[in-house]
C-alpha cells in the first residue's frame, strides 16, 4: 500500500457558455455538480472542487469561472476527464477552457494560516508566468514571501501556495509557475499587492509580465466540496 500523498492542482479557466451566471451556475450543478459525477470524481481522487468568479463583473455575459480542484491521483484525474461524458459535460459550462494541472513547486515557499473567528470574507488571487530560471525564481520568490509574510497577514492573508505545471523536466512548459492566495479583507489585500517592497522582491521572476487575477465566490448556492 502506498502511503505518500501527492496533491494536484486542477486549475480550469473559461469563459461561461451561457448568457447569465445564474444559468450557468444551474448547468454546474447539472452537470460538474450532480452526485453520480461528484461520486465518480471523488471514487478517483478528486478531494476538492471550489468555484470562483472575477472581483470585476463581467461586461456582458456571464464572463468567466476559475474552478480549482484538488486530486489526490494523477492517474485518476486523467482516467476521469477521459470520459465523454465528463468532456460534454465541460463544454456545456465553458464556451472556451484552459486546464492545466499543476504540481506543488518544490523548494518554493507555502503556507497556510489559521482564520480568525467570524472573518468569513474570502478571496483567491493566482498569479501565472513563465520562470526565467527555477533555481534564481526559487530564491526571490522564497525571500520575498519571508520579507512580506508579516504585511501580509496584517493586510487578512491566509494562505499561500507555489506550483509548477505538471511537464516533463527540462520543457519550457515545466517553467510555468502557479500561485494562489487566500485572502479574508479584499480592501488590504489590494494595498499589500501595491506594496513597493513586494513588487521589487518578484523583479526578474518572470520571462514577461505575470498573469494576474483575483476571485470571488459568485452568488447562489454552487454545489462546491
Amino acid at each position: 500500500m502506498n502511503t505518500d500523498l501527492s496533491l494536484y492542482l486542477l486549475a480550469i479557466r473559461g469563459t461561461l457558455a451561457s448568457k447569465t451566471l445564474e444559468a450557468a451556475r444551474k448547468v454546474h450543478n447539472e452537470t460538474a455538480g450532480a452526485p453520480p459525477n461528484i461520486a465518480a470524481a471523488q471514487s478517483l481522487g478528486d478531494v476538492s472542487h471550489m468555484v470562483h468568479v472575477p472581483m470585476e463583473p463581467a461586461a456582458q455575459g456571464a464572463g468567466e469561472l476559475l474552478i480549482l480542484d484538488m486530486w489526490s491521483s494523477m492517474e485518476g484525474l486523467g482516467k476521469f476527464f477521459a470520459d465523454p461524458h465528463v468532456q460534454e459535460g465541460g463544454s456545456a459550462i465553458f464556451s472556451q477552457r484552459d486546464p492545466v494541472v499543476w504540481t506543488p513547486a518544490q523548494g518554493f515557499t507555502s503556507y497556510h494560516i489559521p482564520a480568525p473567528y467570524g472573518q468569513n470574507e474570502r478571496i483567491v488571487t493566482t498569479v501565472r508566468g513563465t520562470l526565467s530560471s527555477l533555481d534564481e525564481a526559487c530564491g526571490l520568490h522564497n525571500r520575498a514571501i519571508a520579507a512580506t509574510i508579516g504585511k501580509a497577514r496584517k493586510a487578512g492573508n491566509l494562505s499561500h501556495e507555489a506550483y509548477l505545471r505538471a511537464a516533463a523536466p527540462g520543457t519550457p512548459e515545466a517553467l510555468e509557475f502557479f500561485a494562489v492566495d487566500v485572502w479574508m479583507r479584499a480592501d488590504d489585500m489590494m494595498g499589500y499587492y501595491d506594496d513597493p517592497e513586494f513588487l521589487a522582491g518578484f523583479d526578474h521572476m518572470f520571462t514577461t509580465e505575470a498573469e494576474t487575477g483575483a476571485w470571488q465566490h459568485p452568488k447562489g448556492e454552487w454545489v462546491e466540496w
